[in-house]
């Protein structure tokens, strides 16, 4: 994987990303000196969990309440975890569209406006997940 593509901020976004091409997005963000976490969903069952899990794993700081607002305003807090740009691997995704079809919806349009607001700061600000959703397209190959 080239690091160019995760160097366009303008083209950062919410994508789909199998999980072959994990090691090789891991590697090239790594490149251009990104931030890079993983949060592994596989394991709460249960919207909280899932909102818990995400909080621990993206290192947010002590007043972040795991509920899809908190989850946003982290997001987009310029000072939580400053870099040159943001890649957030989401695992286990598609254990929260089975358990709960609407936060599901939910959790994705949260992670689609995070990442609209983040645009404007011109920094690269990724976020994939490791099985399709609707409206969410595959991450390109170059």
């Amino acid at each position: 994987m080239n690091e160019n593509l995760l160097k366009n901020a303008s083209a950062s976004g919410v994508y789909y990303l199998s999980g072959s091409r994990q090691s090789a997005i891991e590697e090239a963000a790594s490149r251009a000196r990104f931030c890079i976490l993983a949060a592994n969903i596989t394991k709460p069952s249960s919207t909280e969990g899932v909102l818990a899990e995400l909080g621990s794993a993206f290192k947010f700081p002590i007043w972040y309440g795991a509920n899809f607002d908190a989850l946003y305003d982290c997001l987009i807090d310029p000072d939580w975890l400053p870099a040159k740009g943001h890649v957030l691997l989401i695992n286990g995704i598609a254990n929260l569209r089975a358990a709960d079809p609407d936060d599901f919806a939910t959790l994705i349009e949260v992670l689609q406006a995070a990442v609209e607001t983040r645009r404007d700061s011109h920094a690269p600000f990724w976020i994939l997940l490791d099985a399709p959703a609707r409206g969410i397209p595959a991450l390109p190959e170059t």
